[in-house]
């Protein structure tokens, strides 16, 4: 869309529930709608986000004319690329590694739009913002800020990017007037502390012109320290869930065990094959993922040491036997998470087990972020392997 300087700094005229879509990291938006391609254009052009729309036809489509394929209930997605010859099978499922013709068959095509937000482009349109409105704007930290107002200054905090805890307990917001502005939505409804007098706002509220940031510091300079506050230190924001103050608690979850057995090309829990044969890119992704897990429990390793391999390092493993090139790094991401989704399915239909979605295959995140996958392993707390049976 062009270079990330020629980008204008306004964004005006953003519907709010269009920013708010697409300020979700890593959001995928299913054929997005032209008020939304608009939305997205704006928040690139402030350096907020960056998109890209792909298209791509279904593996298997009821309304397209070479429905049904040997597999009918194929969820594969191939995606579309320029100069690829159909007649030398250059598309192929993911999934169960057909050769698809999107062309000869007039397939159905399907658009996506992918979001990424960019942490340095939002600290950058803050601090813009802040600067419109008072010169004195001073960095105190990654992603914190102190503007001349009031008496005492307001802090202003993006709540999302702040890696100095002290800025994110009770006692720091008690004591410092401080407004939290919050990036992901999904962060302001559910992983701040419920206190009203906690300032929060926005970010979508913020480019779309719902809220006057200018009015919201002024007031918070001018109104004071709250007039109550629970005793207790507690994040006034997590990473994770919303924390809850009790007196005591107990866990609920009992220990799980899963017996998995992996042949040449199969895999079973607990005896149900939940990896067939005709899933190939699904097989070679388990076996790179079990080939580490058997490697670390050679090692006698404790669980906890067990290692993830990142989805960049796992890409390379599935390209060294074949030589082939792998570019969708997406497309992989796709086919472990319909994976985990896939197994946790057929454990609870077939065998009517309690599982969890990672307890086969568990997704590592980068400490300290909200979204974004880090890489992947076998579960080692609750995976016990065997020999494949034959029969």
């Amino acid at each position: 869309m062009g270079s990330r300087s020629s980008r204008r700094k306004s964004v005006s005229s953003v519907d709010r529930e269009e920013a708010a879509k697409l300020l979700r990291n890593g959001a995928i938006i299913q054929n997005p709608t032209k008020k939304l391609l608009e939305a997205a254009k704006h928040l690139w052009k402030a350096g907020l986000v960056e998109t890209r729309v792909r298209e791509y036809v279904l593996c298997a489509d009821p309304k397209d004319s070479d429905f049904p394929p040997k597999n009918r209930y194929c969820l594969g997605r191939i995606y579309l690329k320029d100069g690829l010859d159909e007649s030398g099978y250059e598309y192929r499922c993911p999934d169960c590694e057909r050769p698809v013709f999107p062309k000869c068959y007039r397939k159905r095509h399907h658009r996506e739009l992918y979001t990424e937000v960019s942490a340095q482009g939002v600290e950058s349109y803050i601090s813009a913002q802040l600067t419109k409105l008072n010169e004195n704007v001073r960095r105190i930290a990654d992603a914190v800020y102190r503007v001349d107002l009031g008496d005492l200054g307001v802090v202003v905090c993006i709540a999302d990017y702040c890696a100095e805890e002290k800025f994110l307990t009770r006692d720091w917001a008690a004591t410092h007037p401080t407004c939290y502005i919050v990036v992901n939505p999904k962060g302001f409804e559910e992983r701040f502390l419920e206190e009203e007098w906690l300032q929060r706002v926005s970010l979508a509220d913020v480019v779309s012109g719902m809220v006057d940031l200018e009015n919201i510091l002024h007031e918070h300079a001018a109104s004071g320290p709250p007039p109550s506050v629970m005793n207790v230190s507690v994040p006034v924001y997590t990473k994770g869930p919303a924390p809850i103050v009790i007196e005591s608690q107990q866990s609920s979850v009992e220990n799980r065990r899963f017996v998995v057995e992996a042949g040449s090309n199969v895999v079973r829990v607990e005896g149900e094959i939940v990896v067939a044969p005709q899933a190939s890119t699904r097989y070679e992704i388990f076996r790179v993922l079990w080939d580490r897990y058997l490697h670390d429990l050679k090692q006698a390793l404790l669980p906890e040491r067990y290692r993830f391999i990142s989805i960049k390092d796992l890409i390379q493993e599935l390209e060294s036997p074949t030589g082939k090139c792998i570019e969708d790094e997406m497309n992989i991401r796709r086919t472990i998470n319909r994976l985990q989704t896939d197994i946790e399915t057929t454990v609870k239909k077939k065998l009517g087990l309690p599982i969890d979605r990672e307890d086969i295959i568990q997704t590592c995140r980068w400490k300290g972020q909200a979204e974004g996958d880090y890489g992947y392993r076998i579960n080692p707390f609750t995976v016990a392997a065997r020999p494949f049976q034959t029969n």
